[in-house]
Formats: C-alpha cells, structure tokens, sequence
C-alpha cells in the first residue's frame, strides 16, 4: 500500500479505536467484580504460586498440587468449567488435589482483589490504552504505509490488555473469546508487519504470499484456540502441553523476530538515519519492552514450574513500545523503498 493510499482508512480506524476506548472504560468498571483465589499454574493444572494472604493459601492449597476437579467438575472437563464461568466474591468451590501420591480436598472461598491484584488489573489496562493512543495518535497526525501498519497493530494489540466486560451468557462469552483472540494474535504478527516497513520497506514484503506467511502463524494460534472455546474438547495433559508450547513458540518467534529486524534495522542505517529516523529511540524502546515478556514466554515453555520474582508485572515494560514507535515512526516520516539490508530472512 502507498502512502496516498493509507489516508482513506483514518476514519475506520478512528470510529474502531473509540470502540475500543469504551470497550476498556467498561473492562476497567467491572475490575471491582472480579474474585481472587490467589493461585497460579502451569497450564497443566499444577500450582505453581500460592499468594501470601490469599484465599487459597488460607484453604490449605500447595505449590505443587496438581488440581483435578473444582467445584466438582474435572480439570479435563473443558466445556463443564467453561459454562460455569466466573466465580463470584464469596462464593466456596471445593478443589480436589493430588498431593504427595495422596488426594485431598481444599475449600476455596474466593474473595475480592488484593490491592496488589487490582493495580495488576489497572496497571494491564494502562498498557492496552497506551497501544491503542499512542498508535492511533501516530496515524492521526500523519498518514503513511508506516503509520498505517503500527495503528492497526496498536488497536489490534491493545485488545490483550482490555478485557471488556464480562458476559453470562456462555455462547456470547465465547464468541467474544474467539474473536478477540484472533485478533490478538494478528496484532503480534502486525508488530512484524510494522517494523518490516519502517524505516525501511523490506524487500522481504515484495516476495509472493509473503504477507500471508507473516500472518499465518499467529493465525493459525487463534484459530487453534477458536476450535478450542467451541469444540471444548478434553483438556488431557498432552494438549495442555500442547498449547502451551505452541502458543509460547510462536509468541517467541514473533517477538525475536521483531527483536532481529529492529537490530537489522538499526545496523544497516547510518549514524545521521539513526538519527533522523528516531531509530536510536525505536531500538531503546523496544529492547527494553521486550526483553522482559520474552524472557516470561521461554520459561513458560521450557520450565513453567519457575516463578520469576514479580514476574506478573513484567508485561508492563511493554508500555515503552507504542510510545517509542509512535515518537519513532512520526519523526521518520514516510518508509523509505525496499532495501535487501532490511529484509527479515537475511
């Protein structure tokens, strides 16, 4: 797409950003339903973190526990567990653990946020608007192929912070899961896409199918998960693991992948573009937002059982990606022709 062309969309994009906006507003109200038991796992029903103070600490839940039914439906009951939906604040579920060889049976009465679990919650609504403003606030001012790529990345991306309101009604909620997961997921492979473009359009988006092998992996994720919301089908170990590690692989890639084309990016320009380009901002940016939910993303493959001090809170280094590319992409201007020292497979 030219730059002449990206014009055309800024009122589509503008009218979806609103939505969005309220989307949050209405995600962010509803924070003071949401219950805590105060545990986490590692995707294959063993708890990994069992929170100081919380509601499951007091019930007697373990790290190490390996969780096999709540509230008397199975962990392998995928449609079960999400037709029940949400706990509510004071509502007892019964969790049936193996312990030690041995099963037992803790009662968990959930209970509201901790003031450490609410600013988790505002602090992932901050990010989500930060990508969604910044993104658009770029676009809005100027409109390019550049600007384009990094406003739907941002509207799209934001979706991974906002979470809405919730629905009762179990088909709604899950087409709501399916459709925004989706679109999650393009939004990391548009974080590609994006910087693909800028500074420097890659030769790499001229190739044949080449946009739609940069988009058919996180596609492929959502759809993945799309079949799982509505085919519920067992949640044996192995496809725990299984989405586990594929979901994981293909979020490292994406981000690696951005990670290399900014450094390719960055190496092949010279000092006065890096300059004029805002690339010294750009790589600061996106080292330091990156490093970390990368960092969350290969323990989450490889040793899920591992719990990084404050790790929860690790995503909020990404806040410094939409703001240094939006400052990036407006003082570059337009991205330049294709150049072979920027094309992602070299």
């Amino acid at each position: 797409m030219s730059d002449a062309a990206a014009g055309k969309y800024k009122n589509h994009l503008l009218i979806f950003g609103v939505l969005l906006a309220i989307w949050g507003i209405l995600g962010w109200i509803d924070v003071g339903n949401l219950a805590q038991g105060g545990w986490a796992e590692d995707g294959n029903n063993a708890v990994t973190q069992v929170l100081p103070g919380s509601p499951s600490e007091a019930a007697g839940l373990q790290v190490g526990d390996h969780i096999i039914s709540v509230g008397g439906i199975a962990r392998t009951d995928a449609e079960g567990a999400a037709r029940r939906g949400r706990p509510d604040v004071g509502e007892t579920r019964e969790f049936v653990v193996e312990r030690d060889g041995a099963t037992t049976s803790v009662n968990v009465t959930f209970g509201e946020l901790v003031p450490q679990r609410k600013l988790l919650a505002h602090a992932s609504f901050v990010v989500g608007f930060c990508f969604l403003v910044f993104a658009l606030r770029a676009y809005m001012q100027k409109q390019t192929e550049a600007t384009m790529a990094l406003a739907i990345t941002g509207t799209f991306l934001c979706l991974a912070f906002l979470n809405g309101p919730y629905f009762e009604n179990y088909t709604v909620r899950n087409v709501n899961n399916a459709l925004t997961t989706i679109i999650i997921f393009l939004g990391v492979a548009a974080l590609l896409h994006f910087l693909l473009i800028f500074p420097k359009r890659s030769a790499y988006l001229d190739r044949a199918n080449a946009k739609r092998m940069l988009y058919a992996p996180g596609l492929a994720v959502g759809l993945f998960i799309t079949y799982l919301i509505f085919a519920t089908p067992e949640a044996t170990s192995g496809l725990n693991t299984f989405t586990t590690v594929f979901i994981g692989v293909v979020v490292a890639f994406y981000l690696l992948s951005c990670l290399v084309t900014v450094y390719k990016s960055y190496s092949g320009s010279s000092a006065a573009e890096r300059d004029s380009q805002g690339l010294n901002l750009m790589l600061i940016g996106t080292l330091a937002g990156f490093i970390l939910p990368l960092v969350v993303t290969v323990i989450g493959i490889f040793a899920p059982q591992v719990v990084l001090p404050g790790q929860s809170f690790y995503f909020l280094t990404l806040i410094l990606i939409p703001i240094s590319w939006s400052m990036a992409v407006l003082k570059g201007g337009s991205s330049a022709p294709a150049a072979e020292s920027s094309s992602a497979d070299e």
